[in-house]
C-alpha cells in the first residue's frame, strides 16, 4: 500500500527548497520583489525573477499560524489546521448541468445552487463562480451578494479582478453587523500560482487589497502532469509545493501572521490520449494526499479538490468523488472543495451536490471512527445474549447506542419490494427529487431588509465604477 514516509516528505521539501534557490520564482510585482530582496532573496535569471534562500523561506513560514479561523454568517467560528475535522465546500465553474445538457451559469443558477447548498448540513462553505449575465469585472462581487442573500454558510468568492476585493469586504462588514472581520472572518480568499513558478500581479494585488483583517488566504498550486509540470508525480508535487511555500513566504512579508492555506489539491493530470485535463483520476487523488502531508509538515492548514471528469451526475461522478474525497480525508485535508462539481471542475450540478452530501457524510463518519472502551466493547452485553437468553436487538445497550450507526434518507437501504413500490429510482433520481423539494420550500435567510439594501447599494456603486459613471 502506498504511503509517503517521513523521509519521502523531507526529500520533497528539500527539492522544493532547491527549486526556490537554484531556479527561483517569477514575481510580477516590483515593490514586493524589492521587499523580498531586502529580506534576503537574491536576483534571479531575469529582472522579474528572484531566488529564495531556504533560511528565509523557513523563517517566514514560521510566522504563518497553524490554525485558520473561519466564520459562517451566523458568527460561528471553526478553526482548521493539521488534525482538525475535514470540512466540505462547493466549487467554482462555468457551466450549469441539467440532465445531459448544460448552459453557462447565470445569476439565477448561482442563487438556486446556493439555496440547495444552504439546505445541506455537510456543506461548510459556498464558493463563488462565474455568472454569464454580468460583465467579468463584476462577477466576483455580484456573486458574493447573491450568495450572501441565499445562505448562512461561510462565503468564498471567486475573484476576477483584484478590484473586486474592496466591495466584497464592504459587503462582508455589512453581514457582520458591526463586528470586525478579524473577529468574524466570514469571507476568505485565494488564488492560484501560474505554473511553473509564476506569481502574477493580480495575485499580489489581491494579497494587498485584502490585508488588515487576517482573513485566510488559500495558495493554490495547480500543476498539470505532463503539461505545466513534470509528468512524474514526485516532480510535480515538489514543483507545486515550491510555488505554494514561496507564496506563503511572500504573504508573510506583506502581512505577518496572516493565515495561509496550503493547497496542492488543485493538481490535474493530462490524459495522454485525448489531451483532456483531468481532475478525478487516481493521480489527482495521490497529489492531494501528498499536499496534505506536506502542509502538516509545515504546520499549515491545507485544502484540496474532490472532483469528477464526468459530464453528468452519474455513476462515474460518484466513483471519482468517492476516490478523491477519501484520499483527502485519509491524508488529513482540512478544506475539501468541489461538492457539486463535474466536467473537470468546469460545471456545477445541484443534483451532484445532493449526492456529494451523502459522500461527505460517509467520509466524515469514517474520519470520526469509533471508541474502544469498556462500554463499546460490551463484554457484559455479549454474555447476556450468549448465556442469558437475551437478544442484541432488544437489549438496553442497543437502544442506548444505535445512533452510532449512520443513517440516510437518500441511499437505497430497504428491501427490493419496497424500492420497486417507490418507483425503482436511482440515486440520481432521488437526489433530483430532493433538489426539487429544497427549491419548493420558502428561501431561508438571516439578512434583514436593511442589510439587503446595503449590499445592493455597494453593488451599484461598484458597477458604476466599472462603467466609469
Amino acid at each position: 500500500m502506498f504511503n509517503l514516509s517521513t523521509s519521502d516528505i523531507e526529500r520533497i521539501d528539500r527539492e522544493s527548497m532547491r527549486i526556490l534557490w537554484e531556479i527561483g520564482i517569477r514575481l510580477d510585482d516590483a515593490p514586493l520583489r524589492e521587499q523580498a530582496l531586502k529580506a534576503g532573496a537574491k536576483p534571479g535569471r531575469a529582472a522579474d525573477w528572484i531566488r529564495l534562500p531556504e533560511k528565509m523561506v523557513r523563517e517566514l513560514l514560521a510566522k504563518a499560524p497553524t490554525l485558520a479561523r473561519y466564520a459562517d454568517c451566523t458568527g460561528k467560528i471553526t478553526e482548521m489546521g493539521p488534525g482538525t475535522e475535514p470540512t466540505f465546500w462547493t466549487g467554482a465553474a462555468l457551466d450549469y448541468v441539467t440532465g445531459r445538457t448544460s448552459h453557462a451559469i447565470t445569476a439565477a443558477d448561482l442563487a438556486e445552487f446556493t439555496r440547495v447548498a444552504d439546505a445541506l448540513p455537510s456543506v461548510f462553505a459556498v464558493v463563488g463562480t462565474s455568472i454569464a449575465d454580468f460583465p467579468p469585472a463584476a462577477r466576483d462581487f455580484v456573486g458574493f451578494r447573491i450568495m450572501a442573500e441565499n445562505t448562512t454558510k461561510h462565503l468564498r468568492p471567486l475573484l476576477f479582478t483584484a478590484a473586486g476585493v474592496r466591495p466584497i469586504i464592504d459587503m462582508a462588514q455589512v453581514l457582520t453587523e458591526g463586528k470586525n472581520l478579524r473577529d468574524c472572518p466570514l469571507v476568505s480568499f485565494g488564488y492560484s500560482c501560474l505554473s511553473p513558478l509564476h506569481w502574477t500581479q493580480i495575485v499580489v494585488d489581491l494579497w494587498r487589497n485584502s490585508t488588515g483583517h487576517r482573513l485566510p488566504i488559500m495558495l493554490n498550486g495547480e500543476p498539470i502532469l505532463g503539461s505545466t509540470s513534470t509528468v512524474t508525480l514526485a516532480g510535480a508535487v515538489a514543483l507545486a509545493n515550491a510555488e505554494i511555500i514561496a507564496g506563503a513566504a511572500l504573504v508573510q512579508l506583506i502581512e505577518p501572521g496572516r493565515p495561509v492555506v496550503h493547497n496542492l489539491g488543485f493538481a490535474h493530470a493530462m490524459d495522454m490520449r485525448s489531451a483532456a485535463c483531468l481532475s478525478g483520476s487516481a493521480e489527482c487523488a495521490l497529489m492531494a494526499y501528498a499536499g496534505a502531508r506536506l502542509a502538516a509538515f509545515y504546520h499549515l492548514p491545507c485544502a484540496s479538490w474532490m472532483c469528477s471528469d464526468s459530464f453528468m451526475d452519474d455513476e462515474q461522478a460518484a466513483l471519482e468523488m468517492v476516490l478523491t474525497g477519501f484520499a483527502h480525508v485519509l491524508g488529513g485535508v482540512n478544506v475539501i472543495w468541489g461538492m457539486g462539481q463535474l466536467q473537470s471542475q468546469k460545471a456545477l450540478s445541484p443534483v451532484q451536490l445532493v449526492m456529494d452530501e451523502e459522500i461527505a457524510r460517509a467520509l466524515l463518519r469514517w474520519w470520526q471512527g469509533f471508541r474502544v472502551d469498556e462500554e463499546s466493547l460490551a463484554f457484559d452485553v455479549i454474555r447476556d445474549v450468549v448465556e442469558g437468553g437475551q437478544d442484541f436487538l432488544s437489549h438496553d445497550h442497543t437502544m442506548a447506542h444505535f445512533r452510532e450507526l449512520s443513517e440516510s434518507n437518500l441511499l437505497a437501504r430497504t428491501r427490493r419490494e419496497t424500492w420497486q413500490a417507490q418507483g425503482s429510482t436511482s440515486l440520481a433520481d432521488r437526489a433530483a427529487q430532493k433538489v426539487t423539494e429544497i427549491l419548493a420550500a420558502p428561501p431561508s435567510s438571516t439578512l434583514s431588509d436593511a442589510q439587503r439594501r446595503e449590499l445592493q447599494a455597494i453593488e451599484r456603486r461598484a458597477l458604476a465604477a466599472i462603467a466609469g459613471v
